[in-house]
């Protein structure tokens, strides 16, 4: 069979004129109608493109294990999904529950566009895991999704995605909610990728 990664972040957590911050380990939100609607695109996708999966792993958070749960139940035949703590979002400290204009105010404009757009973690804010842990984890969750004989789905959120493509790709690239990114093994028994924060209706493989 071939061996092949497919992640995705969760589905929305936010209703229309809802505040908008910054949802860690410890804001477990569940998911909004269009959040759901977004998991039954994901899973329609991979029915349409015969990417059925074998294996389903997600963080504990409401808002993977749902997208995960309701993805699984539309493909079928998958087998159960399985809850990894590898996958639960980051702990983002004092900034989470904040929005991206409270965290400005406090700690500057410079310290949340570097985490954003470089992964660089601010002063004075602690993040759980540890980067030195964060990385081992998710180098661990790649070597063992890569042992598998078939397509992993695996649902979590932006912070663990943006470790995985900055491991693979050099650089911490966000993805949307409801997006999907593709991994297949490359020649050094790693992998590389395919796509990346492709939306589901425009998804070809």
């Amino acid at each position: 069979m071939t061996r092949m990664l497919v992640l995705c972040r969760h589905g929305n957590t936010f209703n229309p004129g809802e505040k908008v911050v910054m949802v860690g380990a410890n804001q477990d939100l569940a998911l909004t109608p269009v959040g759901k609607a977004q998991a039954l695109a994901v899973g329609q996708a991979l029915i349409r493109l015969g990417l059925l999966p074998g294996q389903v792993i997600t963080g504990p958070l409401q808002r993977t294990y749902e997208f995960a749960q309701i993805i699984s139940e539309l493909i079928g035949g998958a087998r159960a999904v399985r809850v990894d703590p590898r996958l639960t979002e980051i702990d983002y400290g004092a900034w989470g529950g904040l929005s991206d204009d409270e965290i400005s105010q406090q700690w500057g404009e410079e310290a949340l566009h570097r985490w954003q757009t470089d992964g660089i973690r601010p002063d004075g804010v602690i993040f759980s895991p540890s980067a030195q842990q964060l990385e081992a984890e998710a180098q661990a969750l790649l070597r063992e999704c890569i042992r598998f004989d078939g397509v992993t789905l695996v649902v979590t959120s932006n912070g663990r995605l943006r470790e995985i493509s900055r491991i693979i790709g050099g650089t911490p690239s966000k993805v949307r909610t409801g997006h999907i990114s593709v991994l297949t093994p490359n020649e050094q028994g790693g992998w590389k990728i395919l796509r990346w924060d492709s939306a589901p209706e425009n998804f070809s493989g």
